[in-house]
């Protein structure tokens, strides 16, 4: 899956879109851009997704562990073509001193300052199924971090029991790739917790409690405050 929007978008594979991509692209009005199957092959094509990706793109999300057929997709593939991309691409810039910035290459002439700037096209990994699968059992694949590009990888505990319903995690490679502007801060019990969260689902622990409750713990309740 590619991510882009009106000025701005996202990469992703159309077969296994999830409505959390939808509901992202909506609310932060970011075009989808989907890249579709092919007779045969049933995940997302590297090649394919790479070939989509332009200035706009600010991720492409690889799936581990598809929702149609289980299969990982290549995302070391996707890795190595997305690097060569990136290196390869840009555009030159003519800018004011002021206007510089530190990720630039710069090179000066007497007249003008011109700047080369470089693509840099994440990966995020959605590791929903296979996050707690592949370190285990394909110990050798490069799926995760070892991979330069991926920025941020998301699993799901619920899918593997033993934890409520609903319970996800997303982890980034550095506090850097989180953008400081995305977190609150509050002070509710007296001192600075940052804090950031978006759900797109509802979890259904607290009415399975609510009912665990009335069933199992309000009858016994007489019998616990009399002895």
């Amino acid at each position: 899956m590619i991510i882009a929007s009106i000025a701005k978008n996202l990469l992703t594979p159309l077969h296994e879109l999830k409505v959390c991509w939808e509901k992202f692209a909506r609310y932060f009005e970011v075009e989808l851009k989907e890249v579709k199957l092919r007779e045969g092959y049933y995940v997302m094509d590297p090649e394919k997704a790479v070939e989509m990706v332009d200035e706009n793109t600010i991720c492409v999300a690889a799936i581990l562990g598809s929702t149609l057929n289980g299969e990982f997709e290549d995302v070391k593939l996707l890795n190595d073509l997305l690097t060569k991309k990136n290196k390869e691409t840009g555009y030159d810039l003519s800018l004011s001193l002021s206007t510089l910035h530190s990720y630039m290459y710069v090179t000066l002439n007497p007249t003008r300052i011109s700047l080369f700037c470089r693509w840099d096209t994440p990966i995020h990994v959605d590791a929903a199924s296979g996050g707690f699968i592949a370190p285990f059992i394909y110990p050798d694949l490069e799926w995760d971090f070892r991979l330069p590009l991926v920025k941020s990888i998301n699993v799901s505990g619920h899918k593997y029991g033993l934890v409520y319903a609903g319970i996800g995690w997303v982890i980034w490679r550095s506090k850097e790739d989180l953008p400081e502007e995305l977190i609150f801060h509050i002070n509710y019990l007296g001192a600075d917790q940052p804090t950031f969260t978006l759900n797109f689902s509802k979890g259904y622990f607290q009415a399975q409690n609510s009912f665990l409750l009335t069933v199992f713990c309000l009858p016994s309740l007489p019998y616990i405050l009399h002895g």
